[in-house]
């Protein structure tokens, strides 16, 4: 794969011209909306996030270097700006107890596919911290303590968080499964 085009786009775009700039946002919105969304609650929270990203990714485009694949760089910066834009709301206070939560929390319809866009509704509604946790630990493959670090709290509650958020999910697929 010739690699000149994007590094040609990457220079362009660092020089601040804008056409670049729409171009790369045009090019890799949907994969970066892909990863906002899986730590937003809704649509127009994770577009508020994709914002912050790409501002994010044009700004500090200068430290890409170029040693690893330009997605993988641009997913973390989009994971970190999902990061702190959930910070700026506070919703990473960890529910206290996993039985105190709702037990509805997402409708369970009789014609109810168990399909990606299902599987992303029901991420969704897990309460934030809940979410975050799992994102990191299942789909961004990061450890425990690098969890806990970067949401700075212990890495006893990030194991308690995803073994929650496990369980909450394990529970709404089966009672998906019950009724179809």
């Amino acid at each position: 794969m010739n690699d000149a085009p994007l590094r040609q786009l990457l220079n362009d775009c660092r020089h601040g011209h804008s056409g670049a700039q729409k171009r790369l946002f045009e090019q890799y919105r949907n994969r970066v909306f892909a990863v906002c969304l899986r730590y937003a609650r809704d649509r127009p929270e994770a577009q508020d996030m994709l914002q912050e990203a790409f501002l994010t990714i044009f700004r500090d485009l200068h430290q890409y270097t170029g040693a690893g694949p330009f997605e993988a760089w641009m997913r973390r910066v989009s994971v970190r700006c999902a990061l702190q834009c959930l910070r700026r709301k506070n919703p990473l206070r960890f529910a206290e107890d996993y039985h105190d939560l709702p037990a509805n929390t997402f409708e369970i319809s009789p014609d109810t596919e168990l399909n990606s866009e299902a599987i992303l509704h029901m991420v969704q509604q897990l309460p934030a911290g809940y979410r975050t946790v799992f994102n990191l630990h299942c789909l961004e493959g990061w450890s425990y303590p690098e969890i806990a670090e970067a949401l700075g709290v212990s890495e006893s509650s990030v194991r308690s968080q995803y073994t929650r958020a496990c369980q909450r999910l394990r529970l709404w697929v089966e009672q998906i499964l019950h009724t179809t």
